[in-house]
Order: C-alpha cells, then sequence, then structure tokens
C-alpha cells in the first residue's frame, strides 16, 4: 500500500471543500491508525552467534564439524540444542516427518523447516556442516634484521 504524507491529505481535503472540522476528525483517524501500526510492528531481536560443534561417535576425531546458528542475545547457549532437539521431535510427529524423520542432530540442522526452528527462536545460518579448526591466538612476530 502507499504511504501518503497527512500534509498532502490535508491539503487535499481542503481544496474539495471539505469541511475543517471534517478535516480536523479525517486528520485525527489517520495519526491514531498510523501510531497503532508502529506500535504493532516488533523490534527485530538482537541474536548471538554460536557454533554448535559435532561431537565424534568414536575416539578423538581428526577432523571436527559444526554448525554456525543463532539465538537470542539474551537466551542461554546451553538451551540450543535442547531446542533443536525439541524441533525435530515436533517434526518427527507431524505427517512429513513420520514419512521423512530426522535422524540426527546433523539431519535436523540440515532438513528441519526454518519455520519449525524459528517458533523455537533458533536461526540455523549454515545448513551444511563446516569444518571447525583450532588455531593459536597469537600472530607471532618476525624479527626484522638489525
Amino acid at each position: 500500500m502507499a504511504k501518503v504524507d497527512i500534509d498532502v491529505v490535508q491539503r487535499v481535503l481542503q481544496e474539495n471543500g471539505v469541511d475543517v472540522r471534517l478535516t480536523a476528525e479525517i486528520l485525527k483517524q489517520i495519526r491514531d491508525a498510523a501510531a497503532e501500526d508502529a506500535v504493532e510492528r516488533e523490534k527485530p531481536v538482537k541474536k548471538q552467534h554460536l557454533v554448535l560443534v559435532s561431537e565424534p561417535e568414536e575416539g578423538l576425531p581428526k577432523d571436527l564439524v559444526g554448525w554456525v546458528v543463532q539465538l537470542p542475545e539474551d537466551d542461554d547457549p546451553r538451551d540450543v540444542a535442547g531446542k533443536i532437539a525439541e524441533a525435530a521431535s515436533a517434526f518427527n510427529a507431524s505427517p512429513k516427518g513420520q514419512r521423512l524423520p530426522v535422524k540426527s542432530f546433523g539431519d535436523a540442522c540440515q532438513s528441519l523447516p526454518a519455520k519449525a526452528l524459528k517458533e523455537r527462536y533458533v536461526w540455523v545460518k549454515t545448513r551444511e556442516p563446516v569444518r571447525v579448526i583450532a588455531v593459536k591466538n597469537t600472530l607471532g612476530r618476525r624479527r626484522s634484521a638489525e
């Protein structure tokens, strides 16, 4: 829907000979409706990023993989895995989930519909697992030739 400035509406009403009191009432109703519209919109949720690393089934892994997810800034990051598991359980209870059930955490991150995760305030940013590589937090300095 096109947005029109209230001053333009007022000018058009005056040019068409609408009574001043009626014009004021119409403009008041427009302002009230615009204020209600502004109140109805929610502010976007501030989110934090988190990397969920897949725990290997056997021994020490050669390569770690994980998924980048977002959750609201105020949420506890330790609850994310549980929220994804809840979304997977709810999905498996649906008709589509009964045909194509989610069997692992990786399956849940890759194939759950975004809507099912969004209802639990979790957003998976990387559907495919990404490699996780540990690095030292120092850059090391080169010694200049003296």
